[in-house]
């Protein structure tokens, strides 16, 4: 049985809550959505809302009304408060009001994009190289990270109203959902006053930087030098196999701090794992990363991603039908698999004296 099987939501689509909709819909949820009156782009509809059943706003009162029985609502305020839907929820339902910024703060009512929510965040300022202008990430990546904050917001207050049988209301703000994400910056700033600076290949700690993105035979790999012996060890004993290591393999990695060594030694010694990784692919170079412990990892193209094996072997695309079109398309599946829930139901027998003291508050 799914997680949320038998939970109904409504969702008021806006771009800020359509990635928590297709979440709550794979664990189960009966979700409805009230798609935004201008047309939306195909691919994200199909990736966001397919499994939901979509509708076009007819009338505010025939909205109110679906809003009135469902266990959720999510509700898309990016557009304006399009249907009033505090006043006609339930005192049993969830009502998560979604809003591109909080009531209380020195944005209220402003307009956003995924853009705007990009820049003021702090993300774009954080991504991209030194001497560069700033980037945003492929997509919407800042309407997802409102979506999964919205749909975590619904998980709680569902888990509140079974303990307590009361509805609950939350206040979302995309601008705070974004900038939450922000690795460290956000944290960094509240703490020391200090803003992070874009530093594009490199990961800064102590008196150092190391790189991060490494190219190899046929592509790239992510790892980086860190004050973690084992691990560096287990790839200097490779490279000394390979007759790569030359004056690496003649030190102590647990008697030096990479973080407090020189910059400019710091270069040398990756000069030669960037000589090595160069020589090797990724698959192989992925294969010593798991069997050795490197802490290695292989960056994948995006064709790489819907051919691979091992994404195939666990499900992570699975083939669906658009409702609207008929259109057959692969898209990322259920969040997560658990051995539990997909295991056939068994009945347990409890005896009658370990459950009575309990009456029927655990159903």
């Amino acid at each position: 049985m799914s997680m949320l099987a038998g939970v109904t939501v409504l969702e008021i689509s806006d771009g800020l809550t359509d990635f928590g909709g297709r979440m709550l819909a794979e664990l189960g949820a009966d979700v409805t959505v009230v798609l935004p009156e201008h047309a939306q782009e195909k691919s994200r509809e199909r990736a966001w809302h397919h499994g939901k059943t979509r509708l076009l706003p007819d009338s505010a009162e025939a909205i109110r009304s679906l809003a009135a029985k469902a266990d959720i609502v999510l509700d898309g305020h990016r557009n304006g408060d399009r249907f009033d839907l505090a006043s006609a929820v339930s005192p049993t339902t969830i009502h998560i009001k979604v809003a591109p910024f909080s009531a209380a703060g020195p944005y209220a009512g402003r307009p956003t994009s995924d853009l705007t929510l990009f820049a003021l965040s702090g993300l774009m300022h954080v991504t991209g190289e030194p001497d560069g202008p700033p980037t945003k990430f492929p997509g919407q990546q800042a309407y997802a990270l409102t979506g999964i904050q919205a749909a975590t917001a619904a998980l709680m207050a569902l888990y509140a109203r079974r303990r307590s049988g009361n509805g609950q209301t939350a206040d979302l703000s995309a601008f705070q959902s974004a900038t939450l994400a922000n690795y460290r910056e956000a944290v960094m700033y509240e703490w020391t006053g200090r803003i992070g600076r874009r530093q594009g290949n490199m990961l800064v700690r102590g008196k150092s930087g190391v790189r991060q993105i490494w190219p190899c035979r046929d592509g790239y790999v992510t790892w980086s030098m860190i004050d973690n012996p084992s691990m560096m060890h287990a790839v200097v004993e490779v490279m000394i196999e390979q007759d790569a290591a030359g004056e690496l393999a003649d030190i102590d990695w647990g008697s030096i701090l990479v973080a407090e060594t020189a910059q400019e030694t710091i270069e040398h010694w990756q000069s030669i794992f960037g000589a090595f990784f160069i020589q090797h692919g990724r698959d192989q170079l992925g294969q010593w990363s798991l069997e050795r412990g490197w802490g290695l990892s292989v960056i994948m193209a995006p064709d790489d991603v819907r051919s691979s094996d091992h994404l195939k072997a666990r499900g992570l695309f699975v083939m669906v039908t658009d409702e609207a079109t008929g259109e057959k398309v692969n898209v990322p599946g259920p969040l997560f698999h658990s051995a539990v829930m997909d295991a056939p139901r068994r009945t347990l027998s409890v005896p009658v004296a370990a459950s009575a003291h309990r009456g029927g508050a655990e159903r």
